[in-house]
């Protein structure tokens, strides 16, 4: 009898089809429940490399086979005139998706409102059975707009049960038109799935576990409009500079100037011509122009970066517009990876360098403030990597070890002596403890009500620092406090959100489906204590919210408070976006746009 033909799997990259063009695969069964695959072939040692089930981790395979199924059933609420299917188990069962047991937790004059599952609800039994009950479920839920919403899950949480069962965990997001009147509608929803043991899973059970839904009806069709195009429509700059992509310029200019794929440029608000009005400065890849538009009356801006002397062409990862010599106009100062340039505001939106000083660490970003109340603003700098030859081998920096890094950058403090005089005052001040971390962002604030300010710093790959001053010394008060929120730390925000006096901090991070779903299987880190495997579990949990509870002291409310679910968090701001004298929470977020390989 000959031997079967192997058969190749099918893949969605191109470039993992490209080695699967010489490396066939055929199934074997070492592992009841699931299949696991070998490779013949001339690149058979480099796919087995990416494949999970070579390695030991079926539960990344079963996600990927969970994933798809999820996939084709957000394909259907998308379009339920599709004819499409997910693999249901025979006994096959769902609790409602959109429940009765609802509680207001928002409703305002703005036309926001925001309902939830009761917290102390009975759980809402899976009673709706089969293929008929899907469709009712699903019917119900789509109710709640007026056409088809845009649906999405994430799926992050794998906990296989026993050799026949896996249970997993889904967040589920739709948006559209609401379906009662005009407006905007949006479901955020968790599930508890059960599910066949199999890499073509059958679905058995779906739970509800959390669900909001949030509508808008206000004077307008959204409470946002995007109005960049009209704000900077009318600039050559903004269509032939702004708009064009990370690809298009690695094709036109040499990475010696400084173009990076990691792209870390800030911006900067602030009237640097008297009108009082906020103008705005943008810190560009190198290569690039940073660019300076004033801001007119009726909102649009102008560019008036040619003439004004800080049209920089060199990366530049920050900036600030603030009047460091005491004359009443605002001044720039601009980071520039390995140089601080301090550039004096002559009048007329135009400048010259004042001062400049080499740094000890690529520079990320810039905090400014009068820490030692002489009326003069001094300025913080973020350090990130130690040396140029870091950056250009890989952008993201080598940390050692990669949970508790120690190896970053230092950072340093320019005390402002006045008269454009600057003078390092780091370790004078107290400020080199615990100064060898990733630095991606600090925020000054007087956390502790004495009188003067104190100063956070979130750090990549590891622990974050809280300085506390005391007339103008400072101590690394982040351990005492609980405030190190060891993750990928990438923007700082104090805030009173819960108007008591005392301010509560917000750090980003970054919510890893992948991380959340490897960190919690028994062979992660097997090897390991347990602190270091919790460790890396909060590295993949996501942004956290430290509240102020007195007496300089706080508590994480991270979860309690659901603030953790920010993707890849890169800055973070507290603003009462509907004008309720409650401050909301903001984040950006995002990567590098590509297709959405469920990752992050």
């Amino acid at each position: 009898m000959e031997d079967p033909q192997p058969t190749p799997i099918p893949v969605s990259s191109a470039e993992t089809q490209a080695i699967l063009d010489q490396a066939t695969v055929t199934e074997v069964s070492r592992m009841p429940g699931l299949e696991e695959r070998a490779y013949v072939g001339p690149l058979a040692d480099a796919y087995e490399r990416i494949d999970p089930m070579r390695d030991g981790w079926t539960t990344e395979a079963f996600h990927q086979a969970a994933k798809s199924q999820l996939d084709t059933l957000a394909e259907q609420l998308d379009d339920p005139e599709t004819a499409v299917a997910i693999n249901l188990d025979p006994d096959f069962a769902t609790s409602p998706w959109a429940p009765s047991q609802k509680i207001p937790v928002e409703t305002n004059t703005k036309g926001l409102t925001v309902t939830r599952l009761e917290a102390d609800a009975a759980p809402l039994k899976p009673s709706a059975r089969g293929p008929q009950g899907l469709a009712e479920a699903a019917a119900a839920f789509t109710a709640l707009f007026s056409e088809a919403p845009k649906v999405k899950f994430k799926h992050y949480r794998v906990e296989p049960l026993d050799r026949k069962n896996v249970r997993s965990r889904a967040r589920l997001e739709a948006r559209g038109q609401a379906a009662a009147g005009e407006g905007q509608a949006q479901v955020t929803a968790e599930w508890d799935l059960l599910w066949t043991a199999t890499l073509t899973p059958g679905l058995k059970e779906i739970q509800l576990a959390e669900w909001e839904l949030a509508t808008y009806r206000g004077a307008t069709n959204t409470l946002f409009e995007d109005r960049t195009t009209a704000v900077l429509g009318a600039n050559p700059s903004y269509h032939e500079q702004l708009l064009r992509s990370t690809d298009h310029w690695r094709s036109r200019l040499p990475r010696s100037l400084g173009l990076d794929v990691v792209a870390n440029h800030g911006l900067a608000l602030g009237d640097v011509n008297g009108d009082r009005l906020d103008d705005l400065y943008l810190c560009m890849q190198g290569g690039l122009p940073n660019r300076l538009y004033l801001r007119n009356p009726d909102g649009t801006l102008t560019d008036a970066t040619a003439g004004s002397g800080v049209d920089w062409l060199d990366y530049c990862a920050s900036a600030l517009i603030v009047d460091f010599d005491n004359d009443g106009d605002r001044d720039i100062v601009v980071g520039q990876e390995w140089r601080v340039l301090f550039m004096e505001n002559l009048g007329q939106a135009r400048f010259e360098l004042a001062f400049g000083l080499g740094t000890v660490a690529q520079t990320f970003a810039l905090a400014a403030a009068d820490y030692d109340v002489d009326g003069d603003v001094d300025l913080y700098l973020c350090g990130y990597n130690t040396t140029a030859d870091t950056v250009r081998s890989g952008a993201m920096g080598e940390p050692m070890p990669y949970h508790d890094a120690q190896n970053g950058g230092a950072n340093m403090l320019l005390r402002n002596d006045g008269n454009w005089e600057f003078n390092e005052a780091t370790a004078e001040v107290g400020l080199d403890q615990n100064n060898n971390r990733f630095s991606f962002a600090a925020a000054w604030e007087d956390y502790d009500n004495d009188g003067d300010l104190d100063l956070y710093v979130a750090n990549d790959y590891g622990r974050n620092n809280l300085y506390q001053n005391n007339n103008g010394r400072f101590r690394d008060v982040a351990g005492p406090l609980g405030l190190e929120d060891m993750s990928s730390g990438m923007s700082v925000a104090w805030g009173d959100y819960n108007r008591d006096g005392w301010m509560d901090l917000y750090v980003s991070n970054m919510f890893s489906a992948a991380g959340n779903r490897i960190t919690y299987q028994r062979q992660f880190k097997n090897r390991e204590e347990a602190s270091t495997k919790a460790i890396f579990q909060r590295h993949a949990r996501g942004n956290s919210l430290f509240e102020g509870i007195g007496q300089g002291q706080f508590r994480d409310v991270s979860e309690s408070a659901d603030v953790t679910m920010g993707r890849w968090a890169w800055g973070s701001a507290f603003v009462d976006i509907n004008n309720d004298s409650w401050q909301d929470l903001i984040v950006a977020n995002g990567f590098i746009t590509t297709d959405d390989t469920g990752d992050l």
